[in-house]
């Protein structure tokens, strides 16, 4: 394996073959995280563990906090500086059948890709979104989680190809929920919005950190709700973002409505390369 163009570490050992018993091939029993790095750090890593953590004990997976540092310490030292870091932890190998073996322990499997190359118009001139027809079922017990069955994503992206960059996605209401790999934060009405994520949709960790530290931090109110489709199209300015890309302005969704590069957008985003240079 060329570590310039992909690594994989399994519990620690250079390898990217899971057992075929493993619980999260077989089932889907476990969570991604997919972090962006920076000189060999992760901006955004206290989000990530702690996102990580909440989602294991919901989905009953022991993370060993340790044993992920180590291997995580461990990957770092055997890639470049720069690129994208993903982890998966599923809750191990266990026999035929739903119930978890209690004698089993989760697997942790590391990887690095190198950084997405986004074009810089991304950010500068904004992006259009494709409405996506399949729609997020509703499922409280795993709304917020990056468990590892994302079989909505897949349908949803294969519905275009390279003709837009991301794709908004609503609940069986109608709702706009999310993009297919981003969160949406919209302006109206005097302050900012993100939709509610109680019922589905995943808890992105650029969307807490907006929520938590940026958007505070500009004295910028920001309030969670449930947003029709219909109503988005309403709306001063929106955005889609992530851990990876950022903030990227939405100027248009397929045929339906327009946006221009909003300048509250424009200050999040210069306040987010302020304090985190790498999304610059």
């Amino acid at each position: 394996m060329n570590s310039t163009e992909y690594t994989c570490f399994l519990n620690g050992e250079l390898a990217d073959l899971v057992s075929a018993k493993d619980r999260g091939f077989c089932y889907g029993h476990g969570l991604f995280e997919t972090i962006r790095l920076t000189n060999a750090n992760a901006p955004l890593w206290r989000y990530h563990v702690s996102r990580l953590k909440s989602g294991a004990a919901r989905l009953g997976i022991p993370i060993d906090e340790q044993l992920l540092d180590q291997y995580c310490d461990q990957l770092l030292e055997a890639c470049p500086a720069n690129g994208v870091m993903k982890i998966i932890v599923t809750a191990g190998s266990g026999g035929r059948g739903y119930r978890v073996d209690a004698s089993s322990s989760p697997n942790y499997l590391l990887q690095w890709f190198p950084l997405p190359a986004y074009p810089l118009e991304h950010w500068q001139q904004g992006v259009a979104l494709k409405l996506c027809q399949h729609r997020l079922p509703s499922s409280p017990n795993l709304a917020g989680i990056k468990h590892l069955n994302r079989l909505d994503q897949v349908l949803a992206r294969s519905e275009w190809g390279d003709d837009y960059p991301e794709g908004l996605m609503l609940d069986q209401q109608g709702n706009a929920v999310e993009g297919v790999s981003s969160n949406l934060f919209y302006y109206h009405a005097g302050k900012w919005w993100t939709p509610s994520l109680d019922q589905c949709g995943v808890a992105g960790v650029m969307r807490q950190y907006l929520l938590d530290e940026l958007l505070p931090g500009l004295s910028l109110p920001v309030q969670e709700k449930t947003i029709s489709s219909e109503e988005l199209l309403s709306v001063d300015e929106l955005f889609v973002c992530n851990s990876v890309m950022g903030v990227w302005p939405v100027v248009s969704l397929e045929n339906c409505t327009n946006w221009i590069v909003g300048e509250r957008t424009k200050q999040i985003q210069t306040e987010l390369q302020r304090v985190l240079s790498c999304f610059g």
